[in-house]
């Protein structure tokens, strides 16, 4: 038989082999830098679009801001507008309570009281006077207990009269004014 020596073919047949696999690494390692590039590039792009949305995003906030402090001080104008619109039906209302009211003090004021100052404060009546006994008080308090436009409070002061001998009474009557209720709130 015939000896035969494959050394050398083995040999060169291993070099090949070594040469093919570090020509395809490198050809791995240039797809992968490739590769890696694109990815780079991509999400470095939708990056680069992100900040040109969040920018925009930021200048129509800032343009929502302006025009949210603008609703606000249009709101506090609106919210003065209906105060000042309340205040004014509410003085178109009261006019004629005014005469009712005086009319009614004139009405239930009895004989033998002398008021000496009514004093409006809001929607509050301070009567300041002179009664000749306070059984003659109390009858005043009990008329005025009946009135449509004036409700009763309390008695503050009551005090003799020094200034005169007899057996007169100074007080003080604090009140409110209303206004009469009408059928339909009586009845509920």
């Amino acid at each position: 038989m015939a000896n035969i020596n494959l050394l050398p073919w083995r040999e060169e047949q291993r070099q090949e082999k070594q040469r093919q696999f570090l020509s395809i690494l490198g050809l791995v390692a240039i797809l992968a830098v490739m590769v890696s590039w694109l990815i780079y590039t991509y999400y470095d792009s939708r990056l680069d679009n992100q900040r040109v949305r969040n920018k925009f995003l930021q200048s129509e906030i800032q343009k929502l801001d302006s025009k949210i402090k603008e609703i606000e001080t249009l709101e506090k104008e609106r919210q003065q507008l209906v105060e000042r619109m309340d205040l004014i039906q509410n003085l178109q209302k009261s006019r004629p309570q005014v005469v009712h009211v005086f009319d009614e003090i004139v009405e239930k004021i009895p004989e033998g009281v002398n008021l000496s100052s009514v004093v409006r404060k809001e929607d509050e009546l301070i009567f300041n006077g002179i009664a000749e006994s306070s059984p003659r008080i109390s009858k005043f308090m009990r008329n005025i207990s009946t009135s449509k436009w004036i409700q009763l409070g309390p008695l503050e002061e009551i005090s003799g009269d020094k200034d005169s001998g007899a057996n007169r009474k100074r007080f003080l009557l604090k009140t409110k004014i209303g206004s009469p209720k009408s059928e339909n709130e009586a009845q509920q």
